[in-house]
This record gives structure tokens, C-alpha cells and sequence, in this order.
């Protein structure tokens, strides 16, 4: 438990780093800290100002009171390891060291031992951050946004010539490897809205486009020199750009019920790694869509959000010794979350998700939300797997 915590602790500034020294790389997965306490929904529920990382259509959802609104940021981190992979991989580097300088077989059966450990497991982490500025008018209402999302994925590609101790004792070098493989994507755009008034309901309906910078990262080293923290050099990365947009409708109802559907990344586009030590992989951003539904009152806000459609990753890994599922990093989330009122200064929420792919395990979350003067606002979560797959966001803003 220690020594997972102490991960999670080393893998936050890495990732963070690795946002801000992007500038501009994102994808549709949203860290904001409301909608992550409520289990991820936000495609009915979403603020007008956080409303671009969810439902554009919802930029247009405002009190006449609401002026100019900063989100000045939101930020988040998810991390799984739930073997220590990371740590299993760099410790194999003493072992190894052990057999050099002493072949016998004893060391090379505590090398195939290790590797053994070691071959199938994975550590995954995903950070993302967001920012916005919105403002609501009965012309059409505006939210300039960006938002960065990273997420590597950590394994070992273990060659079957280095499972045998008496083969390594006739020949010590390794052809196992350890690999990173990740994406940041950034999107940078502007969602336009508006609203169409019936006589106890309200239609509202919006679009994003936004200029999407996608960097794959493909970092490959031999299982024996694995350095987790070397995957941000630029040989490693590749780095595309493209235009995509995102379209929304919804509905609400003066009795308290609404719906939302949301499509995201309406243009498909796929990116290829660097090409190495012959290791290649493919990574596509393609079209999802999310309906939703919620009813809410002065007291409470209660969603739930459907993912129609499985979001790809990863499509393609070739030059491996291990044979690449393509279908492991695709995700199908459906989640449910309420958020209560006790006072008009505090927020308590809650919420479960799921992913229908069956890739991810299933979540707890839950956070509070605080305003001051009601201009002020703080917003945090949490999210819980088991001991070794936890997350949290953070975001600030202003509203006048």
C-alpha cells in the first residue's frame, strides 16, 4: 500500500509536467471536479461555463443575473497500477545486474522469475487539465475553452527466448523491452449557443469547433534500462493537428426534468507513433455520442449519462512480441450522480460509473463544492476503484 501510494505521489508532477510543457494537447475526457463527483455526468447538467468539456448546447443555460465566468483551471489525475508494474520493471534492472556479475543459475532463474512477474501487467495514468471563459447573452452565447488530457500506459513486451535460465546462461542479453505508450490531445476551441423558449419548456442547442493537436508518445527501451520518467523526450513523440467539432442538444422542462444528447469529435481522424526499435502503434479519435436525462429541484440535481458508442484508442501495435488487443483501451462509460443543497454556499455530490466495454472496473465518487459571495467557487472529488486505481480533480472560478 505504501509503495503504491509513493507511485501515485512520484506520477502526479511527472504528468502535470508533461501538460504544461505541451502548451496546447487534449481530448473529449473531461476533469471537471463537479461532473467527476457526480460519476462523470455532465451532458444534461453541466454549468455554462464548464459546458464545452460536456454539452455545448448548455452554454446557453444562464440566469439573467450571469454575466462573464473564468474557470482559471480545473485539473485532475487518475492513476492504476494495480500489480506495481512500474516499480516491478525498474527493480528487474537490479536483478539483472545481480546475474551479470554473477552467472549462475540461480540468478538467471531469479530473472526469468521476474520477468514472469512482470509479463501481462500494466500501469496506466491520465491527467488532464481545463480552461474557459464564458459569456452568456440572448444573442448567441460564447465560452472560448481549452482543455489538455494525457494518458500513458505503461507495460512489458516479454520475449519467449528470454524465459529459459539456461538459454540466458549461453547468452545474457535480453530482447525483452518495456514500453510507454501514450497520447496527449488538446483541443482549443469555441462554443457558440443559443435557446429557443416554449411556453414551459426550453430547447437549447450548440457546436465547438476547435483545433485538435494530438502528440502520441512511443517510448520502447530494453527491459534492463527502463527509466520511466525518459518517455517525454520529443524522439519519442509525434505530434499531428487537425479542425474537429462537437454538437449538442438539450431540453428542460419548468417541471424539473431535462435530456441531453451530445456528439463528440464528429470527425475521425487516426495517428501514427514513431516508428521505435520497429515498435509502431496507431491511435484514432473518432465519433462518440452521449445521451442523458435528469430531473432537479432547489434541493437537488440527479443524472444519468450514457455513452452510445465504445471510444477508441489505441487500434494498432505492431512490432511487439506480445500480441496487442486493440479493444483493451476502448471505453463505454454510463454514470449516474446527484448533487445536494444543505446551504446556498455548500454542494455535496456523489456518483457511480461504469464502463460497458468491461476494460475498466467500476467507481465510486464523490466531492463537495464551495462558493463565496457566490462570485468564488471551489469544487473537488474524488474517485475510488480499489487501493490501487484512485483519482481526484481541482478546479476554480469566477462568476459575476
Amino acid at each position: 500500500m505504501l509503495k503504491n501510494t509513493q507511485l501515485r505521489l512520484r506520477l502526479l508532477p511527472i504528468c502535470i509536467a508533461a501538460i504544461i510543457s505541451t502548451q496546447a494537447n487534449a481530448n473529449n475526457h473531461s476533469y471537471d471536479a463537479r461532473a467527476q463527483a457526480m460519476g462523470g455526468v455532465g451532458a444534461s447538467t453541466s454549468h455554462y461555463l464548464t459546458a464545452p468539456f460536456h454539452n455545448p448546447a448548455l452554454v446557453a443555460q444562464f440566469s439573467e443575473s450571469d454575466d462573464v465566468a473564468l474557470l482559471i483551471p480545473s485539473i485532475g489525475i487518475n492513476a492504476s497500477d494495480p500489480t506495481d508494474t512500474v516499480t516491478n520493471i525498474e527493480d528487474f534492472s537490479d536483478i539483472y545486474d545481480e546475474f551479470e556479475n554473477n552467472q549462475t543459475l540461480d540468478n538467471a532463474q531469479d530473472v526469468v522469475d521476474q520477468l514472469e512477474v512482470i509479463q501481462g501487467n500494466y500501469a496506466q495514468v491520465q491527467v488532464g487539465t481545463q480552461l474557459a471563459i464564458a459569456i452568456p447573452n440572448n444573442i448567441v452565447s460564447v465560452n472560448l475553452f481549452f482543455q489538455a488530457y494525457a494518458d500513458l500506459l505503461v507495460f512489458a513486451d516479454i520475449a519467449n527466448e528470454d524465459l529459459d535460465p539456461n538459454d540466458l546462461i549461453n547468452d545474457p542479453s535480453l530482447d525483452s523491452r518495456a514500453l510507454t505508450m501514450g497520447v496527449i490531445v488538446s483541443d482549443f476551441g469555441i462554443s457558440l449557443a443559443k435557446s429557443y423558449k416554449f411556453d414551459s419548456s426550453e430547447l437549447f442547442y450548440g457546436l465547438s469547433p476547435k483545433y485538435q493537436t494530438v502528440n502520441t508518445i512511443n517510448y520502447v527501451s530494453s527491459i534492463d534500462n527502463f527509466e520511466f520518467d525518459d518517455w517525454d523526450d520529443s524522439r519519442y513523440q509525434n505530434d499531428e493537428g487537425n479542425l474537429n467539432v462537437d454538437v449538442g442538444l438539450a431540453f428542460k422542462h419548468n417541471a424539473g426534468y431535462g435530456f441531453g444528447l451530445v456528439g463528440k469529435n464528429l470527425i475521425k481522424n487516426s495517428y501514427d507513433t514513431e516508428m521505435i526499435s520497429g515498435v509502431q502503434g496507431q491511435y484514432e479519435i473518432s465519433p462518440t455520442y452521449t445521451v442523458s436525462a435528469n430531473y432537479q429541484n432547489s434541493f437537488i440535481v440527479a443524472a444519468i449519462d450514457l455513452q452510445l458508442n465504445e471510444s477508441q484508442g489505441y487500434t494498432q501495435l505492431n512490432g511487439t512480441y506480445s500480441k496487442f488487443d486493440a479493444e483493451k483501451d476502448n471505453r463505454q462509460p454510463a454514470a449516474i450522480g446527484v448533487e445536494l443543497f444543505p446551504q446556498s454556499w455548500v454542494k455535496l455530490r456523489a456518483g457511480y460509473q461504469t464502463d460497458l466495454s468491461d476494460n475498466t472496473d467500476d467507481s465510486l465518487t464523490a466531492g463537495l463544492g464551495f462558493s463565496v459571495i457566490d462570485i468564488f467557487h471551489i469544487d473537488l472529488s474524488g474517485r475510488y476503484t480499489d487501493e490501487n486505481s484512485i483519482g481526484a480533480a481541482l478546479q476554480t472560478s469566477f462568476t459575476f
